[in-house]
Order: structure tokens, then sequence, then C-alpha cells
């Protein structure tokens, strides 16, 4: 894997031993390096202009300013600059509490330099594509208000420059969205299906216009969390450790804060943080109930839910068709909203979905 157009990374650790081996297996790599021997000088050097890296790897447990101390400094420095937590085994609930608070993913020392290059590639993507989105919307904004101080602006323009901006933001998410399967390829086109059973879900549920794009936005990003999530976990077969457990059940946090430093992304925010919730309120991450709820985030949970049941996995195939339809009405009030359960058999979306997904049923 060659890094492409020099891409600087910033090192910020104490172990000179760590610093050398991360230095020369990344730029082997054709990476650019940089290194700090702690939190502050890490800072000073971002701070300071000196070095404007493309990814920091953070070591967490450091003197004179840790690593947990340096990430809101950094963050508040370097918003979309994304950064790697470097944590020892025993260090991981500080690993994940750093993730809470804006770090991009954690990695556990000793980590492979493969596997470090792959975190490195995905988050320097997710960075260029938010770039993208954020320059694209400025043009965009741009182009709007000329048109509306323009003296031969038109209703048929603005309507076409909005219908721009659309595309331009599902393209982004699309693209996010694919980010999200590369870490986990066994579900592959599971947040494309899952868009477009809650698209059908809302339109039956008469949900308003304006919410429907956030929703889709929603549906297609809900697991983007677990690119915070490491792959021994995420594609584990068999039961999961309660350690494991507790790290999976981190993502819809991770991936609220992924996106929050993304104005558009503000009203999809909630339903990817709630979309692991239930009815009765024994969901998480918050253990909120019923109309506490968000709104698309009970939509996506049945998607979501049905989309996981209806196909095969490495560990196990796809559960019958009338399994799977008798679970959803099973947790009707226990996982799921009954208003949401209730369209979804009225209109009979399970025929349409296996048609469209060309499942042998």
């Amino acid at each position: 894997m060659m890094a492409s157009a020099a891409r600087t990374i910033l090192v910020v650790d104490d172990d000179p031993s760590i610093r050398k081996v991360l230095s020369l297996g990344l730029e082997r790599l054709g990476y650019v390096t940089r290194l700090a021997v702690n939190g502050q000088e890490g800072l000073d050097l971002v701070a300071g202009g000196t070095v404007d890296p493309d990814c920091i790897l953070l070591d967490i447990r450091m003197p004179l300013l840790s690593g947990r101390d340096a990430l809101p400094k950094l963050r508040e420095l370097k918003p979309l600059t994304p950064v790697i937590m470097l944590t020892a085994y025993n260090d991981l609930a500080t690993g994940l509490e750093a993730m809470k608070n804006g770090a991009f993913d954690y990695l556990v020392k000793p980590s492979r330099l493969e596997h470090i290059a792959e975190t490195i590639a995905r988050a320097i993507r997710y960075r260029d594509i938010v770039g993208e989105k954020l320059e694209q919307d400025r043009k965009n904004e741009e182009y709007r208000l000329s048109l509306e101080q323009g003296m031969h602006s038109k209703s048929v323009e603005l309507s076409e420059t909005y219908e721009k901006l659309k595309a331009a933001n599902m393209q982004t998410v699309q693209a996010l969205a694919e980010t999200i399967e590369a870490k986990d390829p066994y579900t592959q086109g599971h947040c494309e299906r899952v868009r477009r059973l809650a698209v059908r879900l809302a339109r039956e549920l008469q949900l308003p216009e304006s919410q429907i794009e956030p929703l889709e936005f929603a549906a297609l990003l809900h697991d983007i969390g677990k690119i915070g999530i490491p792959e021994r976990i995420l594609n584990k077969v068999g039961a999961l450790e309660d350690e494991e457990l507790e790290v999976i059940r981190m993502h819809p946090i991770i991936g609220a804060q992924i996106l929050s430093s993304v104005e558009f992304f503000a009203p999809a925010i909630n339903g990817i943080r709630h979309h692991h919730e239930r009815w009765d309120g024994k969901g998480y991450p918050d253990g909120v109930a019923g109309e506490g709820i968000d709104p698309l985030a009970r939509i996506i949970a049945l998607a979501d839910t049905f989309d996981a049941m209806a196909q095969s996995r490495p560990y196990r195939k796809a559960l019958p068709v009338e399994a799977v339809l008798d679970e959803i009405r099973r947790e009707r009030s226990g996982q799921f909203s009954p208003e949401v359960v209730d369209a979804f058999f009225n209109a009979r979306l399970y025929d349409e979905y296996f048609e469209l997904a060309r499942i042998d049923r």
C-alpha cells in the first residue's frame, strides 16, 4: 500500500523506539513523517504552523502533556484532521473514552504496520471527503447568493442550484458509506438496502418531506462508527466477550461524534446515535425509550435489523423469511416502534425488499 501525494503524518509518542519504527515504516510506504516526544511538542508544532499534518498518531500516556489532554486542543486547532490514538492493551477503556472525545480511531500497541497503514488511509479518506464537501458547500453558497442578489436570478436557477447541492451531499454520503463497507466487506450493500427500506417506511408513515434527505444520510451512515471498531472484534466469529460487546456498543456514539463537525449532517446525527435504542428503553447507548427516540432512528432500527437477519454472514446463513417476519412482529413495542412495525406490514414492504435485493426465497 503506497501513500499518495506525500501525505504528512505527525507521530507523537514518548517512546523513541515506537517513533523510529513508525517513522521508518510509514516513510517506506511513501508518507512524510514528523515526530514529537510528547503532547505539548506536538501541539506546538501544529499551533506554530511548523507541521500541517494530514493525520496524527497520538500516544495516550506521555509526560508533560498526555495524549488525552492534547486531543481536544489538537481538535480545536485542526477540526478536520483525524487523530488516531495509540494505547497499550490495558489502556483500552481510555482509548474508547478518547474516541468519545473526538479521536478518529485507536490502535493497540504493538500493531502491524499494515493495519496502521490501513487505518491511516481510511482516516485520510474520510478527511478528504469531508473537506471536499465543505469546499463544495462554500462554492454552492456563493453561487446561490450571487443568483439571489443578481438582477436576472430566476426561481428555476435557484432550484437547479439546490438540486446540485443535494446531489453533492448524496455523493459525499455514499462515498462515506463505501468507507464503512470497506472495513466490513461482508456487509457490502447493507447501507444502501437500509436506506431504500427506510425511505419506503418513511413514505408510508407520511414523514415530512424535509426529513427524507436527513433520513437517507442517517440510514447510509448509521454504522459509520464501526470504522473506529477493531476488525478483530468487528469480524469475530462466535460470542463476544463483555469487554468486546462494550466496544461494539460504542459505534453509535463514535459515528455521531465523527459527523458532528460537519454542519450539514446535523439533522441526521440523532438518527445515527439512536439507531440501537429500543422502544422499551433497553437499548444503547443512552437507554432512551418510546417517543424519546429520534423519529429517524425508529425507522432505521427496523430497516437495519430486518436487513441483518435477511442477509447471510460468514458465520451464519440468512434466516428464513417467516422467521425474520415473526421476529419483527414479536418485537413490536419491544425493540421497535409499534407504528413503524404496523407500516412495514400494512404495506408489505418485505415483498418489495426481497424482490429488489434478489434474495432466493
